[in-house]
């Protein structure tokens, strides 16, 4: 029998602790601090795109390709999710990439270390 989830009141954007790495978003290979470090990457990301302030994330708005994309920190893990949303299938996919390619060059101009791919 399935058991339902528990509820989530407390952020605005949610990663279950399992399995959280097929999920969406970038890693960090750092762990000490890292809700620090998080916090760096969120302001970095704010510097580089037109962004509308959400608790506890970023939203990005774009019209090329047309999108929303949300950026936050995952409460539990090192690591910041994207989560991005356009207009087909592919505009959502090159939105994602576009998240995922800013969080991380934002970590690489602060010195923070991406989690290396397996």
């Amino acid at each position: 029998m399935p058991t339902p989830r528990r509820a989530k009141s407390d952020h605005l954007i949610y990663a279950d602790v399992v399995d959280s790495k097929t999920k969406a978003g970038v890693w960090m290979g750092e762990r000490d601090a890292f809700q620090a470090k998080q916090a760096e990457i969120l302001e970095g990301v704010k510097d580089k795109t037109d962004w509308v302030p959400v608790e506890n994330a970023i939203m990005i708005v774009t019209t090329e390709p047309a999108g929303i994309t949300f950026i936050a920190a995952n409460p539990t893990l090192p690591g910041v999710i994207v989560l991005a949303d356009g207009g087909s299938p592919e505009a959502s996919a090159r939105l994602q990439a576009t998240g995922e390619d800013l969080v991380r060059k934002v970590m690489t101009e602060r010195g923070i270390v991406a989690e290396e791919a397996a």
